[in-house]
């Protein structure tokens, strides 16, 4: 029990995207097309998107899958709207900005792990650089100092997700899980993965033999890690949603372009 509400507050965390990172397209604000979703390697726009005909995709759960996206969007738009319209209204933007940062480069483990399982050690070496680069001169990375240093803007965030897809592993069926939004059976276990490879979290679930950080701290961080994710994961689900016939299907579409364009990078 004492382990419990950090272990789901970690759990939840995982809401709207690890670390911003998966279940988040790209979305460019343009004067001729109010939203438009960019999956980093297109540019079509949300009306196109949201609104052409289903793709034949891998989704034999679609019956269960439409009646959980129903209880995630009256979650995201009953519970988390309403928390992350306080959070921005409470919370000046230069200190979000700096929360969210700080979260990011906490989930450098991650990145890094997943860099090196892939075999890919300049990425691995540039995750290595802009960690300490944000831990020290970015004040424990609440400033990304690395977005200033040419060789470390913009790089491609890794997950256990893509780590299996490069070791050939299928994304298997299309499948939305509750609470946590839009996947498939292979990034469901890359969750899973990711979570086992941030140290961080093995601490916070007390597998180290000594816990230095109390209990309330332990709370109030997953607490954080979480409010701070929601503005920007509710913003992106409602511009996916604000032009489409089918909800369901534009979230469908957005995510799994979204990681066919992570995998090209």
């Amino acid at each position: 029990m004492n382990y419990l509400i950090p272990g789901l507050l970690l759990l939840f965390s995982c809401v709207f995207g690890y670390a911003d990172q998966r279940n988040q397209p790209n979305l460019k604000v343009t004067k001729s097309s109010p939203q438009t979703l960019a999956a980093t390697t297109t540019s079509t726009s949300a009306d196109e998107l949201t609104n052409a005909p289903a793709e034949k995709v891998n989704d034999p759960f679609e019956r269960i899958n439409r009646s959980t996206f129903r209880l995630n969007d009256s979650l995201t738009i009953h519970v988390a709207k309403p928390v992350a319209r306080t959070y921005e209204h409470l919370v000046p933007h230069k200190v979000r900005t700096a929360v969210s940062n700080f979260f990011y480069n906490l989930d450098f483990p991650v990145r890094f792990a997943n860099d090196v399982l892939q075999g890919r050690i300049k990425r691995s070496g540039q995750e290595v650089s802009m960690f300490i680069i944000n831990t020290t001169a970015g004040i424990a990375g609440f400033i990304r100092v690395s977005d200033h240093v040419p060789t470390l803007v913009d790089v491609p965030p890794e997950d256990f997700g893509l780590t299996l897809a490069r070791w050939g592993f299928s994304p298997g069926p299309y499948m939305v899980v509750p609470v946590l939004g839009p996947s498939t059976i292979r990034d469901s276990v890359g969750l899973g993965g990711d979570f086992a490879l941030n140290p961080l979290n093995w601490y916070q679930l007390g597998v180290f033999a000594h816990n230095y950080i109390p209990t309330w701290a332990n709370y109030t961080l997953g607490g954080a890690r979480v409010i701070s994710g929601l503005p920007g994961g509710v913003r992106t689900y409602e511009q996916m949603k604000e032009t489409a016939i089918d909800p369901y299907i534009a979230v469908r579409n957005a995510y799994l372009s979204h990681r066919a364009a992570q995998l090209q990078k």
